[in-house]
């Protein structure tokens, strides 16, 4: 329940990507990758901002966040 809640925000609200990646098989645990594509760095980082604010702001417990950035131009 808590996964697919995460994933209507994220994708409807933020448009952003949604995938989970590891621990398919706990019940309590999961790990998810979130994808954001944006021609400008600043309207990006702030989605990411605001996806961050979201995720810190729930009931569940938000063990680790990794961002990177990826410019495809380079």
């Amino acid at each position: 329940m808590y996964l697919r809640r995460i994933r209507d925000q994220v994708t409807r609200r933020h448009g952003a990507s949604f995938a989970e990646v590891g621990y398919q098989d706990l019940w309590q645990r999961s790990r998810v990758v979130l994808a954001v594509a944006s021609s400008d760095l600043q309207v990006l980082e702030e989605t990411l901002d605001r996806l961050r604010m979201y995720l810190d702001g729930q009931e569940w417990v938000l063990g680790a966040c990794l961002t990177e950035v990826v410019d495809v131009d380079a």
